[in-house]
């Protein structure tokens, strides 16, 4: 694909985004994020079959490049400081991205979830990352053995309860604070 055709498929991620933190899902129609993002409704169609599947593969393109941010990781770490470092790298990158943020937020929430479990594939949305870095801490014998669903709720689930106490401004953006989470979830999944 060239250059030019990636910046078109950008910009219509982009305009989705934007379109969709502002109106909601089904608030936007494909003309208005063909018009936003100075594209054909054709060129919008050669990308994408339909509106679900341009959805779906915003969310897929938004996993991507969280986990891209997030597992940036020296691998001379321990698990510990690993687990600290992600968590980190995740509120902080959702805090700099709030589009993603929200859309993240709503795709979850809305029909769309249940198209992308239909298709059983959590390598393309990014969720065996997370899985196989719980794994790791698991068979080293470093965290203990729970559901991934239970350390999701825990590490994820505080993450994004953390950027929304911050974004509406019930909270400061402070140091401390975020140390202090990251420690009492690292104390209540490490193995004692």
């Amino acid at each position: 694909m060239n250059v030019q055709l990636l910046n078109k498929k950008e910009a219509i991620f982009e305009s989705t985004l934007t379109l969709i933190n502002e109106n909601g899902f089904h608030g936007t129609p494909m003309s208005q994020i063909a018009s936003h993002a100075n594209v054909a409704t054709g060129t919008i169609y050669h990308y994408f079959a339909s509106k679900d599947e341009l959805i779906t593969e915003l969310f897929a393109h938004c996993r991507v490049k969280t986990n891209e941010h997030i597992f940036n990781v020296e691998e001379s770490l321990s698990y510990k400081e690993k687990f600290f470092y992600i968590w980190n790298r995740l509120v902080d990158y959702y805090l700099a991205n709030k589009k993603v943020f929200w859309f993240v937020e709503q795709f979850y929430s809305s029909p769309y979830y249940e198209l992308i479990q239909q298709k059983k594939n959590p390598s393309y949305y990014g969720a065996d990352r997370m899985r196989m870095f719980f794994e790791e801490g698991i068979n080293a014998g470093i965290i203990r053995n729970v559901s991934f669903p239970t350390l999701i709720s825990l590490y994820i689930g505080a993450a994004t309860s953390h950027v929304k106490m911050v974004t509406y401004g019930f909270c400061k953006a402070q140091k401390q604070g975020r140390e202090d989470l990251i420690e009492i979830i690292w104390n209540g999944v490490k193995n004692q």
